[in-house]
């Protein structure tokens, strides 16, 4: 076998692999209902983790409770890290 066939066949290759990746990763259609409710009821959870984090910073910014730096910053963290892998 030549090295231009060679190079031909390894790019076919490559490149059904590259169409059976996108189908799986194309998921669920956006249509269906389940798919709705599941991305409606995670914005709703970003929506709260916000409302958390805002009331975390009121907490924080006004002394309400005695709240040391190092507290704020680990559960602001957490809180914003929610945040980020919700919004994947």
């Amino acid at each position: 076998m030549k090295t231009k066939e060679r190079i031909d066949q390894a790019y076919k290759r490559i490149k059904e692999l590259f169409l059976l990746i996108n189908d799986w990763t194309k998921g669920v259609k956006e249509t269906n209902n389940e798919y709705l409710e599941i991305k409606k009821r995670k914005q709703e959870i970003i929506d709260d983790l916000y409302l958390e984090l805002g009331q975390l910073n009121k907490i924080w910014n006004e002394q309400e409770l005695a709240l040391s730096d190092k507290d704020y910053v680990v559960k602001f963290d957490n809180i914003k890290q929610r945040i980020r892998e919700l919004e994947k």
